[in-house]
């Protein structure tokens, strides 16, 4: 799907507009989800060790939650990311080729933004307990 803009020059829409962000968005909702259930689920074994089974219980109660949780955080990483998408469609930006892509390029990192952050609390809440930290864990991240 093309469509001619006024200098006449071929643009893809949904390579510089909504697309890119939206398949970010479903990316994080999809590997997002199974990232974050993997990490803490790993946090939890070298901390915890073997779980009983109300943990493990508790732990799939919570797994399940995550499939509800990154979409919505998913898409509203989205919805913050269009503000930008629509600055990089204004005429006198659309002409600039490489602050297009520039504006493209923070679109994508706000979509990203929000699956990030959840992960690294998730680990950090519920993953990383009694003052157990993981080698795998950054120091430089809250624990």
């Amino acid at each position: 799907m093309t469509e001619r803009n006024s200098s006449g020059k071929s643009d893809v829409l949904w390579a510089t507009g909504c697309g890119v962000s939206a398949m970010v968005a479903l990316t994080c909702a999809t590997l997002g989800t199974c990232l974050d259930i993997v990490l803490v689920a790993r946090a939890q074994g070298y901390c915890l060790g073997d779980l009983s089974a109300g943990e493990s219980l508790a732990g799939l109660i919570w797994a399940a939650s995550r499939f509800v949780v990154f979409p919505v955080i998913s898409g509203i990483s989205l919805l913050a990311s269009l503000p930008i998408i629509l600055l990089s469609r204004l005429p006198w930006l659309a002409n600039n080729g490489s602050l297009k892509a520039i504006l493209t390029f923070l679109a994508v990192l706000v979509s990203i933004a929000g699956p990030i952050v959840v992960i690294v609390h998730d680990v950090a809440t519920e993953g990383i307990t009694n003052d157990c930290e993981p080698p795998w864990w950054p120091s430089w991240l809250p624990s």
